[in-house]
């Protein structure tokens, strides 16, 4: 047994330290279902008896009051010595039931959704009733499959709220920019991207390397079509450019122009409703990068009050990729490696073995926290790019025919286990190349300058 909590990680070693040397006829579950309005729950002996029917509570002053007194009315009645509270993680909705429950001094374990969907699989149940969900919470609660007990508190909660608010603001931003593509593709199609066929192929040209860029916004806000680009002319936009500072070189006005003439777009009174979506979308896209501009600021802040601070010593870990990182690990004093972190994120490769061979690494887990598996796969993705001093791992693995995602994750996990020790030991990222600088490193990352 000893044996298996150490390859299952920190969540069943939690679970077995506790349950050691216990009378499992004096163990109740207390399985709870959440939502946002009404909570469910039931008492269950550890072998599956009901003890306490499913019952109905809100989480407020009297609901809260109702769980713990039938709580204590079942372990009375029972002579219980322990009661497992097992709780599925819903939005945040279970937060404030973990909190209480905790300062009340049971021991409460949260259940990924993922696992209660895998246990619904294994018993052929295709139904989704609140009872059965309770049953099945405390099936992976006998099962030792609880992810974790600990809720984030100080700073690392305050960064969690922030960059997950961040990420928010990112997605919203990127559906825009579809629409925005979208939009403009009615108005001018060739904008985006100029094609001519030579020798019976396609070949495209970009006008703007970056299209979300200073000089492309700039013109999609004021000269959306190939009209306004023609009656500007070649001298209209190089004076357009310097005042403005657009930085538009000679190659993309001659892109630009080609464009405006090969244009096939309708004229501009037949497009007055999509002209009104582009500016309003234009908008929105302004509004949500201003947005993201100050949680990052807020972001830098906060994360330089943390010894999290270290990872930005790393070469192709940003500022935001660090302080997720930092956050949604939490604090590493209830960890005892980097392989119960990798075990938390759900990232770490499932084994596929039968028989006598040695089996083979199958795709990941993903039963753990979603934000730091995110933010793992972005840590690995930036690293085999920017990160000289990983380059080697990446090339191996990519010389064993690995696909890029693999790799990433690898390399993310990979980055888990140096940050695990940077952050035990307060040491910076060591390189012996005669270039680096861990302090040039961090402060190249930073908006505001590095207090000394």
């Amino acid at each position: 047994m000893r044996l298996l909590n150490g390859k299952q990680g920190l969540r069943r070693s939690q679970f077995a330290k506790e349950l050691k040397g216990a009378d499992l006829e004096k163990v109740l579950l207390v399985p709870i279902d959440v939502s946002k309005v009404l909570q469910k729950s039931m008492i269950l002996n550890y072998f599956g008896d009901v003890i306490e029917p499913s019952f109905s509570f809100m989480v407020s002053q009297t609901g809260m009051k109702l769980l713990i007194q039938k709580m204590e009315e079942a372990k009375k009645t029972c002579s219980a010595e322990k009661i497992f509270v097992g709780i599925e993680a819903t939005g945040h909705h279970y937060e404030d039931i973990v909190r209480i429950l905790t300062e009340e001094g049971y021991s409460v374990h949260i259940v990924n959704p993922a696992t209660t969907h895998e246990e619904r699989k294994q018993h052929l149940t295709y139904t989704k009733t609140d009872d059965i969900d309770l049953y099945l919470i405390a099936e992976a609660l006998i099962g030792n499959k609880a992810t974790h007990s600990k809720l984030a508190s100080g700073v690392y909660k305050q960064l969690q709220n922030l960059t997950r608010a961040r990420r928010s603001e990112i997605n919203k931003r990127s559906r825009i920019k579809m629409e925005l593509r979208g939009i403009h593709d009615q108005i001018w199609r060739e904008y985006q991207g100029v094609s001519v066929l030579v020798d019976n192929k396609v070949k495209s040209t970009k006008i703007f390397s970056d299209f979300w860029g200073k000089a492309s916004l700039h013109l999609l806000k004021h000269y959306p079509h190939a009209t306004h680009i023609l009656e500007l002319g070649e001298i209209g936009l190089r004076k357009l450019s310097k005042e403005h500072n657009l930085k538009m070189r000679k190659t993309a006005i001659e892109k630009l122009l080609f464009a405006a003439k090969e244009s096939v777009s309708k004229p501009l009174e037949q497009l007055s409703s999509e002209l009104f979506l582009l500016k309003q979308k234009l908008r929105a896209y302004d509004w949500h990068t201003q947005h993201i501009a100050l949680y990052n600021k807020e972001i830098e802040r906060l994360f330089h009050q943390t010894e999290g601070f270290l990872l930005l010593t790393v070469p192709g870990i940003g500022l935001i990729t660090a302080a997720e990182i930092f956050c949604e690990m939490g604090d590493l004093s209830h960890y005892h490696s980097a392989s119960q972190l990798i075990k938390k994120a759900g990232t770490n490769p499932i084994i596929k073995q039968s028989g006598i061979d040695g089996g083979y690494f199958g795709c990941i887990s993903k039963q753990g926290n979603a934000n730091l598996r995110r933010a793992i796969y972005t840590a690995g993705r930036c690293l085999s790019t920017h990160n000289e001093a990983l380059k080697p791992f990446y090339t191996r693995l990519k010389e064993k025919g690995k696909k890029a995602r693999k790799i990433y994750i690898a390399m993310g996990n990979k980055f888990i286990k140096i940050a695990f020790a940077m952050i035990k030991n307060q040491q910076p990222f060591h390189w012996h190349h005669p270039d680096f600088n861990y302090e040039q490193e961090i402060t190249k990352k930073l908006s505001q300058p590095l207090a000394v």
